[in-house]
């Protein structure tokens, strides 16, 4: 092989034409030294002062827009984030308004509060979603799809609701948990008040210190004290899930702190299965003068609802039962 290319030593034709048409583009200028190195800190120094400029303008611009995707202010429910990331209208957030029809998203570390209009508040707890519905003067409504939230209101009765993927918890002037599992699969949980949870068909009246599941394909179930018996759990959850022959194992496991379940049930039986949870409640808690058994016993719902007027204060002011 010819070495022309490298040293013009030896005789190659065809590289010599081809060197002799290109003559006249060849680069004459003298070379110039290149410019002095410099020293790696520097580099360094002048890299991370670009990445800090960059990073304090990305913050100024997140804190203008009100941390990306929802604004700082506008209609809607006010929220701060803090122990880990969120998302609010898909974009990353601290901070903001959630506008209505918007999602907002924390993960599994973050907890975000949320200021519902002027009537109370929610704390939303890691990897949850949760969506404004509507807000306005005739009431606001959010939706769960997943996660747990806990929520404290102060305000007339049915003026906020929650919605989960088989139940819409509603509110009457309560403190309340509420967590939706991933196949919708629902828990309320009360600590003040009183919330109706509502689905498919059937209404769940759960006042404080109760708790109750609702499950996909039937809705919500029978309430239960916290402090109920496992028997009593257990029957409850066969007669929910349709097993008829659990009531007389419920109807007896029930004692005195669950009057609240036998007396959901008055809704949910019929014929000689109310008969049975009538003549129970009765034993534990006497019908008052102004209801009679056998309204009960057939059904009527004003009588059904004047026994649940008279036990009220003690589901919701136990102590204040106590000292009559």
């Amino acid at each position: 092989m010819s070495d022309y290319l490298f040293d013009k030593t030896g005789d190659d034709r065809d590289v010599a034409e081809l060197e002799a048409l290109l003559g006249d583009y060849a680069h004459r200028a003298p070379l110039r030294d290149p410019p002095p190195r410099r020293p790696r800190w520097r580099t360094a120094a002048a890299g991370a002062g670009v990445l800090a400029v960059a990073a304090a303008a990305t913050a100024l611009w997140l804190w203008r827009r009100g941390d990306d995707g929802c604004p700082a202010a506008g209609s809607g429910f006010a929220f701060a984030v803090e122990g880990g990331p969120a998302r609010c209208a898909g974009s990353a957030a601290t901070r903001g308004t959630l506008p209505v029809g918007a999602w907002l998203e924390t993960s599994d570390r973050a907890v975000a509060d949320v200021r519902i209009a002027d009537i109370g508040s929610l704390t939303v707890y890691g990897d949850s979603r949760v969506r404004l519905v509507d807000t306005g003067a005739a009431g606001h409504r959010l939706e769960l799809a997943r996660g747990k939230l806990s929520a404290r209101v102060v305000a007339p009765p049915r003026l906020f609701v929650v919605d989960t993927p088989v139940a819409s918890a509603v509110d009457l002037g309560c403190a309340y948990e509420l967590a939706v599992d991933g196949d919708g699969r629902t828990r309320l949980r009360v600590t003040s008040g009183a919330v109706s949870l509502e689905g498919h068909g059937l209404t769940a009246y759960a006042p404080m210190n109760t708790e109750v599941l609702a499950a996909p394909g039937r809705g919500p179930g029978t309430p239960v004290a916290l402090t109920a018996p496992p028997a009593l759990r257990d029957a409850v959850a066969r007669f929910d899930a349709g097993d008829p022959a659990a009531l007389a194992a419920l109807v007896a496991a029930a004692g005195s702190g669950d009057t609240v379940t036998l007396w959901n049930l008055l809704s949910r039986t019929r014929g000689a299965d109310r008969a049975a949870v009538v003549a129970r409640l009765d034993a534990l808690s006497p019908l008052p003068p102004t209801v009679h058994a056998d309204a009960v016993r057939a059904g009527d719902p004003a009588a059904i609802e004047a026994w649940r007027d008279a036990l009220d204060d003690r589901w919701i002011c136990p102590d204040c039962y106590r000292k009559r």
